[in-house]
Parts: structure tokens; sequence; C-alpha cells
């Protein structure tokens, strides 16, 4: 039986990682996590927002088509483009109810009973130009036809420094939207 001394050197070899090869591996995992953390949160953001806004413009779209087949025009739910309900977007959901006057005579049935964005739809007659965000932010030319847009204003990251908007109209269903999740 052969017995065999190991030094001192032999020994930290087989001893495992070195505490510079662990503090490495470390730095490496918190520079990857502060990448994918913020990624993910404004990708959860969006989807939430996307998810909100299909089901607010569906049920409006579709209230603001029967409300012109009943009544031979389209009907604003708001003054404005900053007119929306609730009035303030908030990274926080918030209660629809009770809906504004404006909603209740379009017999709007919102799908959710809180949300984070704030909603409006504006109509106007033939050859009336479109608010500033629709036409700034969206680029919506004037319609030679009468028309409503629905237009979402959402501040999902808490900061008023970037918000989303999103908008939809009966001149184009496709929903558009800028700075999603935010």
């Amino acid at each position: 039986m052969a017995w065999s001394v190991l030094s001192d050197r032999d020994v930290r070899r087989e001893g495992g990682f070195t505490l510079v090869e662990l503090m490495i591996v470390v730095v490496l995992i918190a520079v990857l996590a502060a990448i994918v953390i913020p990624m993910f949160t404004a990708e959860s953001r969006e989807v939430t927002a996307d998810s909100e806004v299909n089901a607010m413009f569906t049920e409006l779209g579709v209230k603001e088509s029967a409300y012109k087949l009943e009544n031979g025009t389209y009907f604003s739910t708001g003054t404005g483009e900053a007119d929306t309900w609730p009035a303030t977007p908030s990274q926080a959901s918030q209660t629809l109810y009770p809906l504004p006057a404006t909603w209740v005579q379009l017999k709007v049935q919102p799908p959710q009973s809180s949300v984070k964005c704030g909603y409006v739809v504006i109509a106007a007659g033939a050859n009336v130009a479109p608010g500033g965000i629709a036409t700034g932010t969206f680029a919506m030319a004037t319609p030679t036809d009468a028309y409503y847009y629905v237009l979402a204003h959402c501040d999902l990251d808490g900061s008023s420094t970037k918000d989303g908007f999103y908008i939809m109209s009966s001149v184009d269903s496709t929903i558009h939207k800028v700075n999603a999740g935010f």
C-alpha cells in the first residue's frame, strides 16, 4: 500500500473554487439580473395594459356603432382628449363606478369593474380634425366622413414623464399604441 503525501499546494487545487472566482460569478449574476428584471417588468406592464385596453376598446367601439345606428351620429364621452374616465390614469386599479353620465347614455357596460388607464371617446363630423394626441402622436388624418376614436391614457410605471397611449377609430379599428407599458 502506497502512501502519498500532499503538499499545501495540492490541497489548495483540490479544495474547489477560490473566493475571487465565486465573487466573479456573483457579479455576473447581478449584472444579468439588473438587465433582465426591468425588461420583464416593462413587458409585464405592457401585457396588462394591452389586455385591459383591448377589452375596453371592444366595448366602447360596439356601443359607438350601436349608438350611431340608433341616433344617426357618433357620441363623445368627453369634451376633449384629456377628459378621460377615470380622470387620472394610475398604476393602481381604479373603480369605474359610478359611471359618468356620458358612459350611461352610451350604454357602456365595462368588461371589468376597475381599470388602470383612462378612456375617452371623441366623435366628430366629416372634415373636422381630430385632437392633438390623435394627430400628433398617432398621425391620424382628418376623416372625410363622420367618425369617432377611442383614446386610452395609461401611466402604469407611476412616472408622469412618459405615459402610454392607445388609439382605435371608426376609420381604423386596429389598436395602435405608443409607449405601451408606461
